[in-house]
């Protein structure tokens, strides 16, 4: 079903060359902006540089025959799907691969990170498809321009490697130098027994000292400007990392393995640490170094000394390192993969510790973890083999290179210390070029974790943002507990606060939804259209199942309806900026996340710059100052991992207090008392009653009890609003209210606005 085509942000020129708008630095063969078609040659759109071969936008890409608004696929016959690539010419877009014709995604199925979708050129890979397979040079190129603020240092680290590997073969070349001179000297001497010059022995002992001083500090300055750099392009990486999944949530992350999430942002960064600080120094210098000692050994020793040495150093740094390539890259991969499934389960087991003892699930528990290792260990087997084998050429090649070394040297005349000099610098001068080895197969996991890592960062965000929309007026909070009115909080556009302090009215348009995969192609909602007035209590109830909560994901953009329109104050919601939104909007779940902080620190989460008093009003109004009391350090008692040093009734609370802290034009309680006794909820409920006067609320409840006297009730039922009035008028009427009210317990909670 087709969404309708959004309103166009004002000021976006138009004409058949496109146009620029919303930050969009376009060419002179235009672009795109937010909701609006672009021109002949298609664009991009959303802060997103053009050039004249167009580009991926942030949900449109527009081909020959133009493009169409926001969530519409352009092309030939159309289709549609939010976020899809059309056109003859395609492109690339939140993970979508559909037929020209439009409709349902092609037959090899959806990408690898986001929603399927439909609509763009046949089998058209999504952006997380196309970095799962970047070429090694490609992630190098992204690697490098993500750390080109901080790689100066680098060089400096190169400079020190070549002054350390320098000075290395310089050492290896002056003692074996004066071994063989000094062995010729004794042999060749004339005096018994034969005596070497003490001042002689004393020359080549400081020069030994001296080198060795170099190479010590050389190696060290060059670890330390290398690290230097590794660890500030991690911090960098992660920071990349979070900044690009945090637009995507929580559509594009729900029922993502937060285990192997967590393992990308540590382990997989952590495994990048090989390219910046063990990759490219060495293998600059395997390049520089090398060519400079064949110069001198041209010039110093004999020129029938290069060819021999030349072949070795090429042998060991190009053609060893490719020896199993392409097996030592799929098992960095699977190493990679099995590692992010094996932190998945252990993180399982430890926060599910309590049902593995409380139903004998350990040894079970084990031997899954065993079945998970497996493909490990075959991997870390393969490539230990791979590393092995090039290793041991790289022995043998060495070696044969001395041995042709010792018999070209000799059958060009070449003896005593430069027969000494030239063994000497051919010993040591593969030690640049072994070094290639002994960061490939490392690199190939650095690789492997770039990859995942690209596989995240690259996915364009489910719900686009537009963060140079017009921003809502009295959007500052302005001191807790006062009247709406005063401080206008919310107020909209076309809706501004009346003498109650009315927060703006939301209303639902016609709304489908369906959430994306095929185990979930069923709509969560169909053709919804529901209205909550302005500084009005609206509740909505159902079944478990019937769609609900899904409303409230909906209204705070955590996903875009499939179709229909959602307005604030008569003003479309994907007008705003996400940030607007979520701080005219905030709501209250029924399983809140709480972090392992104090108190205060997860109802600062709202506000951080609430004061004393406004966090005691918060705390008051959800009665949590009643749990506050009873806790030994108050307001800085630790909640736990996940809260669970609180009970679920008091975990509530503590989301409750959160949300009213926000001081939101829109309330939204979902569920949010549903593990309070009926006491604490009559006292929760009334202290949110009298603390979100003015306000607009939206209450999603289950147990009919705690919407008595809402203004209106929207019944819902398999998606669909199937009854909508107030209590008296839908609980006197037979229908799915009645049922709903039949099956409460006797014990009611007590009447109020909530």
């Amino acid at each position: 079903m087709t969404r309708p085509q959004p309103p166009a942000i004002p000021g976006v020129p138009g004409g058949p060359a496109g146009g620029v708008a919303q930050s969009v630095a376009g060419d002179p063969t235009g672009g795109v902006a937010r909701g609006v078609a672009g021109g002949p040659t298609g664009g991009v759109a959303q802060s997103v540089a053009g050039d004249p071969t167009g580009g991926v936008a942030q949900s449109v890409a527009g081909g020959p025959t133009g493009g169409v608004a926001q969530s519409v696929a352009g092309g030939p016959t159309g289709g549609v799907a939010r976020g899809v690539a059309g056109g003859p010419t395609g492109g690339v877009a939140q993970s979508v691969a559909g037929d020209p014709a439009g409709g349902s995604g092609n037959p090899n199925g959806s990408a690898a990170w986001g929603a399927p979708g439909s609509g763009g050129a046949p089998g058209a890979p999504s952006a997380a498809q196309v970095a799962a397979n970047l070429s090694p040079a490609a992630l190098r190129r992204r690697l490098l321009t993500l750390a080109r603020p901080i790689l100066p240092p680098l060089g400096v680290s190169i400079a020190w490697r070549i002054i350390g590997l320098a000075a290395g073969i310089a050492l290896l070349g002056v003692a074996g130098s004066a071994v063989v001179g000094a062995a010729t000297t004794l042999r060749l001497s004339s005096l018994y027994p034969p005596v070497l010059p003490t001042g002689w022995i004393s020359s080549i002992i400081w020069a030994l000292v001296a080198l060795s001083l170099v190479k010590g500090l050389a190696r060290y300055l060059e670890q330390y400007f290398g690290h230097y750099v590794a660890f500030r392009a991690l911090a960098s990486l992660r920071l990349y990392f979070y900044d690009k999944l945090a637009p995507q949530a929580p559509a594009a992350v729900e029922g993502r393995d937060t285990g192997d999430l967590l393992a990308r942002v540590t382990k997989d960064v952590d495994r990048v640490e090989v390219f910046f600080a063990h990759t490219i120094a060495p293998a600059v210098t395997a390049v520089i170094v090398p060519l400079g000692t064949l110069i001198y050994m041209g010039l110093a020793v004999s020129p029938w000394a290069v060819p021999p040495l030349a072949a070795g150093l090429i042998v060991v740094g190009l053609v060893t390192p490719a020896v199993r390539r392409a097996s030592s890259a799929h098992a960095s991969r699977e190493i990679r993969a099995a590692r992010g499934a094996i932190t998945s389960h252990v993180r399982d087991s430890v926060q599910g510790v309590r049902e593995v003892l409380a139903f004998d699930y350990r040894d079970r528990r084990l031997a899954e973890l065993g079945a998970l290792d497996q493909p490990l260990g075959r991997a870390l087997r393969s490539l230990g083999d791979t590393i092995a084998l090039r290793r041991s050429i790289n022995v043998a090649l060495i070696g044969l290179v001395l041995l042709a070394q010792l018999i070209v040297l000799t059958a060009a005349g070449v003896f005593s210390a430069e027969l000494g000099l030239g063994l000497g610098i051919t010993a040591a001068a593969f030690a640049p070029v072994t070094a290639v080895e002994d960061f490939a197969a490392d690199l190939q996991q650095a690789y492997a974790s770039a990859r995942r890592i690209f596989e995240v960062t690259d996915a364009v965000p489910l719900v686009p943002d537009h963060p140079t929309a017009s921003p809502g007026p009295g959007q500052a909070n302005k001191g807790l507990g006062g009247d709406a009115a005063a401080s206008g909080k919310g107020a909209v556009p076309g809706d501004e606060p009346e003498a109650g302090g009315a927060g703006p009215e939301v209303r639902f348009e016609n709304v489908t939804f369906c959430y994306p995969g095929a185990a979930r192609s069923a709509p969560a909602l169909q053709d919804v259209t529901l209205t909550a007035a302005a500084g009005k209590v609206t509740a909505v109830v159902g079944a478990s199942g019937s769609g609900k909560s899904t409303l409230a994901a909906l209204l705070t953009r955590s996903w875009d309806p499939t179709a229909g329109q959602i307005t604030l104050g008569g003003r479309p919601i994907d007008s705003w900026s996400l940030a607007e939104l979520r701080d005219l909007v905030a709501v209250s779940p029924q399983r809140p996340y709480l972090f392992n902080q104090s108190i205060r620190d997860n109802l600062m989460l709202a506000r951080p710059d609430a004061t004393d008093g406004q966090l005691a009003w918060a705390a008051q109004a959800a009665h949590l100052d009643q749990v506050i009391a009873t806790k030994e350090d108050g307001w800085d008692a630790p909640v736990g991992e996940l809260g669970e040093l609180l009970s679920g009734g008091e975990r509530q609370r503590l989301a409750l207090a959160r949300t009213l802290l926000r001081e939101p034009a829109v309330l939204v309680v979902d569920e949010a008392t549903s593990q309070l006794d009926q006491a604490a909820e009559a006292e929760v409920l009334a202290g949110i009653d009298a603390a979100s006067q003015g306000r607009t609320v939206l209450v999603i409840a289950h147990r009919l009890a705690t919407i008595r006297s809402a203004d209106a009730i929207y019944v819902m039922d398999a998606g669909r609003v199937v009854q909508h009035g107030t209590y008296s008028v839908l609980a006197a009427q037979a229908g799915p209210f009645a049922d709903l009210a039949a099956r409460e317990d006797n014990h009611r909670a007590p009447n109020l606005a909530l």
